[in-house]
């Protein structure tokens, strides 16, 4: 997956690198992650390429803000990728190259202590995604059937996020239950 092409896809609308930010922290956080260090050189990189459009418009916060929307050439581009197929096998998850080494640490309880924030995060994670579907049930009353395409198809997403996550609660449980059942042994 790239950043790039994710980007075409959220700049079907103008937005600003802020308002970028907050998509990837609030909509595509069960997916991927993009730091603001990241999205502005890659959406310098697609206005060199002709992919994007930027144009400034006054701000009611201070100086002029850059608007990014995507050009019909950026459009194009990623129809292209889409058409390519899904791509698989790129995950790349550190929480659990980390557990895969868990036994480097000294002792059980410092095993549990660093699978404890892990559970409290991906629980908090769990609950918001589960608010999110729930407030969207609630103006659809034929949910999902009723959602329109631009609300349906980012709602596939979601509907796995709640999912996946959910199966990483119960996985961090069940790792902290057999680490403690192994303590007293």
């Amino acid at each position: 997956m790239s950043l790039k092409h994710i980007l075409l896809g959220i700049l079907q609308q103008p937005q600003s690198g802020y308002d970028i930010k907050k998509m990837f922290d609030e909509v595509f956080s069960n997916f991927w992650a993009a730091e603001l260090s990241q999205i502005y050189p890659q959406l310098r990189k697609l206005k060199e390429q002709g992919l994007l459009t930027v144009e400034s418009v006054p701000s009611d916060k201070g100086p002029d803000k850059k608007l990014y929307e995507v050009t019909p050439a950026g459009q194009q581009e990623l129809v292209k990728w889409l058409a390519e197929g899904p791509i698989t096998n790129t995950e790349k998850l550190a929480y659990l190259a980390q557990t895969f080494f868990l036994g480097a640490l000294p002792d059980d309880q410092a095993r549990i202590d660093f699978l404890e924030p892990l559970h409290s995060h991906m629980k908090q994670w769990h609950e918001h995604l589960v608010c999110i579907q729930e407030q969207t049930k609630t103006e659809f009353p034929d949910y999902p059937h009723d959602l329109p395409d631009e609300e349906f198809y980012p709602n596939l997403t979601l509907m796995l996020g709640v999912k996946k996550v959910g199966a990483k609660v119960e996985w961090v449980e069940e790792c902290i239950a057999l680490i403690k059942s192994r303590m007293n042994r």
